[in-house]
């Protein structure tokens, strides 16, 4: 069957072999593959598919069954129905090293995009730095600079772990779409 270069929504009903336009050529393009037909259907890709972490020449739906691809710019992949991207939040306190570390149950397939906000009364927080994240976990940590003033000029001191602070952690799963 020829390439479905536009269409978004592909239901099969009668045939058995479908292609998708090379992924290079429509890069961030769906398509939801759906059989209604009583032959499972095999379809080719171009350079192929990555489903469930593994790159596969061709792709089966089954019998009353649906896919989503989307382009990547170099394959297909394989898009789980109905649900979105996994998002974590979560908010710690740092302890007296000024460190908080947030776990992710269960742990991401690939390591996680993670964005940072702090709560705290305290008026000399510095900086918050991501000091280690990986598929199951990131730490976080906060420090502090203290002022003096001297002949009524303010220096700020070396910074200093800042206990207490409150983290608001974000995490979502790495990708493109929903």
């Amino acid at each position: 069957m020829a390439l479905h270069d536009t269409d978004a929504l592909i239901i099969e009903t009668d045939t058995a072999a479908e292609s998708l336009p090379a992924p290079a050529t429509v890069p961030g393009r769906t398509h939801d593959l759906t059989n209604t037909g009583t032959v499972t259907a095999v379809w080719s890709g171009g350079v192929g598919f990555t489903e469930g972490g593994a790159n596969v020449a061709s792709i089966s739906v089954g019998r009353g069954q649906s896919k989503r691809v989307q382009s990547d710019g170099a394959r297909w992949i394989v898009l789980p129905l109905g649900t979105a991207r996994r998002v974590f939040a979560g908010k710690g306190v740092t302890d007296a090293s000024g460190n908080v570390t947030f776990t992710f149950t269960p742990a991401f397939p690939t390591v996680p995009v993670i964005t940072q906000a702090v709560e705290t009364a305290i008026t000399d927080v510095t900086e918050c730095r991501l000091t280690a994240v990986a598929v199951g976990s990131a730490t976080f940590n906060v420090r502090r600079s203290p002022s003096a003033t001297v002949l009524g000029i303010s220096l700020l001191q070396v910074p200093i772990p800042a206990a207490g602070v409150t983290v608001h952690c974000l995490a979502t799963e790495a990708g493109q779409g929903v």
